[in-house]
């Protein structure tokens, strides 16, 4: 298994958990509550969408990541596509960090 199914795989242990939000409106409404303790955007997202999540995260000092394309993090969830996704729990997001490279 390489790292990058690794990864798929922690997402889905987390969003089962409920520890993960998937969606932009849903992640945008965490990360104002600075309930986020990292966010993942999809490599295909738009720009308009990157700099949001960036601006808002930034601003917080959420980590920010760039993985995968928007139909495989919503097949790691079990929805349609996803275009970012939030992390709500510290480990999960250390995991995942750590797994990326980050």
């Amino acid at each position: 298994m390489n790292y990058s199914d690794r990864v798929y795989n922690m997402i889905g242990l987390a969003f089962k958990g409920g520890n993960l939000m998937a969606g932009t409106e849903k992640c945008k409404k965490v990360v104002l509550g600075d309930r986020a303790k990292l966010v993942l955007l999809s490599t295909d997202c738009s720009k308009n969408t990157r700099k949001l999540f960036y601006d808002k995260c930034l601003y917080r000092g959420i980590p920010v990541a760039t993985f995968g394309t928007k139909d495989r993090l919503g097949r790691a969830v079990g929805k349609d596509n996803r275009t970012v996704l939030a992390v709500l729990d510290e480990g999960f997001s250390r995991e995942i960090l750590k797994l990326i490279g980050k």
